[in-house]
């Protein structure tokens, strides 16, 4: 008699905590792939033509490369556990040539907070 094998599940975290778009921008594009399984949500970044396309890129890859190699679960398996994108740190500066446009001259640049949560079937 055979038995069937168990599927086991496993996670991996993703962290980036500073990266240079706005969290609004990243967020537009985040909700439209964090219901995709992962290789489907890659496919649809890559003829997404903007800035937050190739961030989230980036940081799907690193996902996959760490989810495998790290915690051995299967590429094809993955899909989304949580998705967050948060405020990070603001960079200010005075821009004079504006006189009082710009909130009184002041420039802000603002940052990101990415976490994501990968999970998917350890091999065995």
């Amino acid at each position: 008699m055979t038995t069937t094998p168990t599927l086991t599940t496993g996670q991996s975290i993703y962290t980036d905590k500073n990266i240079q778009i706005s969290p609004r921008k990243l967020r537009l594009l985040v909700e439209t792939i964090k219901k995709l399984p992962v290789i489907s949500a890659l496919s649809k970044l890559k003829f997404t033509n903007t800035k937050s396309a190739r961030v989230l890129t980036k940081a799907i890859q690193t996902a996959i490369a760490t989810a495998k190699n790290n915690y051995n679960l299967i590429p094809e398996t993955l899909i989304f556990g949580s998705f967050l994108v948060n405020e990070g740190p603001k960079t200010k500066r005075t821009d004079k040539s504006h006189g009082s446009r710009f909130a009184r001259g002041i420039i802000i640049r603002r940052h990101s907070r990415l976490n994501m949560v990968v999970k998917g079937q350890i091999k065995q």
